[in-house]
């Protein structure tokens, strides 16, 4: 009879810290849990063209100072096999033209099959290119002529307007939207 009760007390915790999780996942503006009138990703396509980048390094990124280190922007980094610890920022991101056109190509040219309509690549580009900041439009940002470079997979900067890498896109997409799948059928079975 213990063990039954230790199970339960187990299965309970286990349902309750998953309905937290959910529900702290909730934005204030939204009713319901996860995989229940509320979607984990709400811009899946678009948030992963972000994560696809949001790794790399811009000429706006700061680096702390003392490090000394030789940065050769186009070729890599001379620092003895550490990586910089740079910071960019919210206002970096806004105004650095080779991350906002890169973000809204990727955006144009993913979302159009994931079914995004102009509207929904206009608002997704605001959250994920700007992060909320005032800063020029997704139409703006679409680069006049289509760039032709894909990134590396391990690429370190973003200084010319690029295509995203296509495997590093997809393995970021699937991930996405298998955890996503996952954690709509445990809040379903839970």
């Amino acid at each position: 009879m213990a063990n039954c009760s230790s199970i339960m007390a187990y299965t309970l915790s286990i349902v309750l810290l998953s309905l937290f999780f959910a529900v702290s996942q909730v934005n204030a503006t939204q009713n319901g849990i996860i995989g229940f009138g509320i979607s984990l990703y709400q811009d899946l396509c678009c948030q992963s063209c972000h994560d696809s980048l949001s790794s790399l390094y811009l000429t706006c990124t700061t680096f702390p100072e003392g490090d000394h280190m030789d940065m050769d922007m186009d070729m890599g980094m001379d620092m003895g096999g550490e990586e910089p610890m740079g910071t960019t920022s919210e206002d970096c991101y806004a105004t650095n033209t080779q991350w906002l056109q890169t973000m809204a190509y990727c955006i144009q040219q993913n979302c159009n099959t994931d079914g995004y309509d102009p509207m929904k690549q206009a608002k997704c580009f605001s959250t994920q290119a700007l992060g909320g900041a005032p800063g020029p439009t997704f139409q703006d940002s679409i680069p006049a002529i289509a760039p032709t470079v894909e990134l590396s997979e391990d690429a370190m900067w973003l200084n010319v307007t690029s295509l995203v890498n296509k495997n590093t896109y997809h393995s970021i997409h699937g991930t996405l939207g298998e955890f996503a799948r996952s954690e709509y059928i445990h809040t379903r079975y839970s």
